[in-house]
């Protein structure tokens, strides 16, 4: 099968840091285009997000000094040869190197310009610097997941505004790329990390916009679906969530567990206590799998709650093909590989593109100067001399922290050989 790379040929030039607007040039990268990452000099990126997260994998990397001249002059002229030119700095940051969606479109209309912050422009906030966990602060998210009165929680390491911020910005520069193929116009897109997160909890941010009401915390729980919860499974801290979302669903659960079936959705609703203590002490005596495979044989909403170990090895991952293996060229974290999602979503007869290794530093310089620039090695030496462009080793990681666990059988396990 042919790989699906609708991207194919548009270049994007991308000065990234961190998470938010990494995970959308990847999108980019993994749909075709050739993304070219720019790095400051001599950063080195952590493990965590090199390795274990996978946002660099696949793009080019470049390394300039943007406090030189010729590194200035540099990245510009890479702009002169991009489709799409993305910062996740503060937005005043590029501006100082001539290098903000203003200069650069006024010289070429036709030029995409992508700017991720955490607040957005124009506003108060609009130069403060953010991350994750600071932009779900601030849209509501952190207040959410807690009970009312009790300390406002994050959900562990999992970041949402990196996450959405990335795809929602992806879907914006394609959105711009396809508007330009009738118009011969550019844009600037503006994306705020804070926004995706009001946009995420739209429904509660709406009905207190409309009625001042806060809503209530509702652990595992919903108006409009009763019961709905997270139940106990047989075995160690195992468990299975189940939503009964119609009144028939219901009934085929209450005959399963012995509760009434013609108790309405109000009387459910104000029961629910009661049928939560009923349906756990049922639920517990059943595996979580085999129990979710007769629910939905009924009808009834369910699904296992993996671990995230557990759903690296699910047959359902495996057969869409959803975790690919990086092969490293030197051992990472004790391994030569490691798993990494591809997009989530597929084309029904085509192959998505492989995930590739991360590219250090610098190591693109060559490639890039001669690819974009038409510079041949000694253009691109002098610049490295000069300190315009630069370069860091690979990162060495070979030890293996207590901390990274994995199966000595993982990869066949999961599909992945």
């Amino acid at each position: 099968m042919q790989t699906f790379k609708p991207l194919a040929g548009v270049r994007v030039l991308s000065f990234e840091l961190a998470f938010s607007l990494p995970s959308g040039t990847r999108a980019l990268h993994d749909m075709g285009a050739d993304v070219v990452r720019v790095s400051p000099p001599e950063r080195s990126q952590d493990r965590y997000i090199s390795v274990i997260d996978g946002v660099f994998h696949g793009k080019r990397c470049i390394s300039i000094d943007l406090t030189t001249e010729s590194g200035r002059d540099i990245a510009r002229r890479l702009a002169d040869q991009a489709d799409v030119v993305c910062s996740n700095f503060r937005p005043h940051v590029l501006g100082k190197y001539g290098l903000d969606a203003d200069t650069l479109r006024r010289q070429r209309p036709e030029l995409i310009c992508l700017q991720v912050s955490g607040y957005g422009t124009p506003g108060p906030w609009s130069e403060y610097p953010a991350f994750g966990p600071s932009t779900e602060a601030a849209g509501g998210l952190t207040w959410l997941m807690a009970p009312q009165g009790e300390r406002p929680a994050r959900l562990g390491t999992g970041v949402f505004s990196d996450q959405l911020s990335g795809r929602h910005s992806a879907l914006a520069v394609v959105a711009a790329l396809r508007k330009r193929q009738e118009s011969g116009r550019g844009a600037t897109i503006d994306h705020s990390m804070t926004a995706a997160i009001s946009h995420l909890i739209g429904i509660p941010l709406t009905r207190a916009g409309l009625t001042g009401e806060v809503p209530d915390y509702r652990p595992n729980r919903d108006s409009r679906y009763v019961p709905q919860g997270i139940y106990p499974a047989r075995g160690t801290d195992e468990w299975i969530a189940i939503s009964t979302q119609s009144d028939a669903a219901w009934h085929a659960l209450a005959e399963l567990i012995g509760l009434d079936p013609a108790l309405s959705k109000a009387d459910r609703q104000a029961a629910h206590d009661a049928i939560d203590a009923a349906l756990a002490r049922w639920t517990a005596g059943f595996d979580k799998d085999e129990l979710t495979e007769r629910l939905q044989s009924l009808g009834v909403a369910a699904a296992p709650v993996r671990t995230v170990r557990d759903s690296n090895s699910d047959p359902q991952f495996a057969a869409r093909g959803a975790l690919q293996m990086v092969r490293h060229r030197r051992p990472k974290l004790g391994h030569d590989a490691h798993p990494h999602p591809p997009l989530p979503w597929r084309i029904v007869g085509r192959n998505r593109r492989r995930v590739t290794d991360y590219r250090h530093t610098g190591q693109d310089n060559r490639a890039v100067m001669r690819d974009w620039l038409a510079m041949d090695d000694a253009a691109v030496t002098a610049l490295e001399r000069s300190g315009a462009l630069t370069k860091a080793p690979p990162l060495e990681l070979a030890e293996r922290p207590a901390s990274v666990l994995r199966d000595a059988d993982f990869a066949s396990k999961a599909g992945l050989e």
